[in-house]
């Protein structure tokens, strides 16, 4: 109250010192690439999702930009690795050394995700409180960096899952907070939070930080770094069949089911041909698939409640490592087996083009039924008592 009174009665004495705006911090360290002819540094970037099945995930991402629109990305992650490659002209874009695509760099970012059949959420007109909360000193690469912290606030915003229409994804209570350096007006550090919705139900909690490291401006990069040479067997594509090589339109129900035979984590071969008789669900899954972790839980009951009915879950993993899989499998165990897509072809026999899929297949070797996308529980449930299967009383 002193304090109070005293402001009001001296105001030529006590000022308050004004922050920066925040919305213009933000633009000036979009625009950080402008201000310097050329621009190196890696990003550490950690996801960590909370839920039933949680994970934690570390990337890091070598960045080199020269002005006014030269760049070369290298990213690896979870066993896949990434690279983008711009002259300002033509932007290549490379996950393996198999293949590569090539898109206008005037389509940008959006243009990139595009290739992996993503699409980046439209951010514009989505923040609607943008603040600069202090001042903040923080080190990066053993240097102390005098830094502004803006906190930008988002609309909740909705997406539909890769190939997957019917699924939609919604993210709430978006916040990102980054540290921007004052004199560099770089972000230097930033954070984000979201809740992330699937089909309007609780899916998960993310969270994420990235920091910059080994930055350096304004020293010589190659020109070579901005030229993309293919390797001499590599196929150019228009998209990467990243999230399958189908239709998400497909319904086998009805059909022979294909003859399959792959490789469990357990070191057991599954076929068709030795399981038949029982039921058979396939579950077309990935780590990085947030409806496929939703899923887990339920497939878990499901296995425990109709196993002893000749039920027979396989999680089919959309080709990755085993080293992915299996570090994702030691914080999250299946109980039932998860077993890897590799070179048996099931993917492209199951016109598998969307994850997660689900496919029923019945005793006398027919689709029973197929799945695009996680529904629900219900929807898991209505497949299998479709088959013949009899729910537990009181299992719902």
């Amino acid at each position: 109250m002193l304090f109070a009174m005293l402001a009001l009665l001296l105001p030529g004495w006590i000022t308050v010192p004004q922050l920066p705006d925040g919305r213009e911090l933000m633009k000036q360290a979009e625009d950080a690439n402008k201000r310097f002819h050329t621009l190196q540094f890696i990003t550490s970037v950690t996801v960590e999702t909370s839920g039933d099945h949680p994970m934690k995930t570390q990337s890091e991402v070598s960045t080199f930009m020269v002005s006014p629109s030269k760049m070369r990305t290298e990213a690896t992650a979870q066993g896949m690795s990434q690279l983008m490659v711009s002259d300002g002209e033509t932007t290549w874009v490379s996950l393996s050394e198999k293949e590569y695509a090539k898109i206008p760099a005037a389509l940008g970012p959006a243009g990139v995700m595009a290739t992996m059949a993503l699409k980046l959420p439209d951010l514009s007109g989505k923040q609607e409180n943008v603040k600069t909360l202090r001042e903040e000193t923080i080190d990066v690469d053993g240097k102390r960096h005098a830094c502004w912290v803006v906190e930008v606030h988002f609309a909740e915003m909705s997406m539909p899952a890769p190939r997957n229409p019917k699924t939609e994804i919604k993210m709430v209570d978006l916040v990102t907070t980054s540290w921007i350096d004052k004199n560099l007006l770089l972000d230097l550090q930033s954070t984000s939070s979201a809740r992330i919705q699937i089909n309007g139900k609780p899916g998960y909690e993310l969270q994420q930080k990235t920091v910059k490291k080994n930055i350096k401006i304004n020293e010589p990069i190659a020109d070579s770094l901005f030229t993309f040479v293919p390797a001499p067997d590599a196929k150019e594509v228009k998209e990467f069949k990243l999230f399958g090589g189908g239709t998400p339109n497909v319904d086998l129900t009805g059909t022979i089911a294909p003859a399959f035979e792959v490789k469990g984590l357990d070191s057991r071969t599954y076929s068709l041909a030795g399981l038949k008789g029982k039921l058979v669900l396939l579950d077309f899954w990935a780590t990085w698939c947030g409806p496929c972790r939703q899923s887990l839980p339920v497939l878990e009951r499901l296995n425990e409640e109709y196993r002893d009915q000749g039920l027979v879950i396989l999680g089919v993993d959309a080709d990755e490592g085993r080293e992915v899989v299996e570090a994702f499998l030691k914080k999250s165990p299946m109980a039932y087996p998860a077993v890897l897509s590799g070179e048996s072809g099931i993917l492209n026999a199951y016109q598998v083009g969307a994850y997660p899929t689900f496919v029923l297949i019945g005793r006398d070797g027919k689709v029973a039924s197929h799945q695009i996308g996680f529904d629900g529980e219900a929807a898991l449930r209505a497949m299998l008592e479709k088959a013949g299967l009899t729910p537990r009383v009181n299992s719902h």
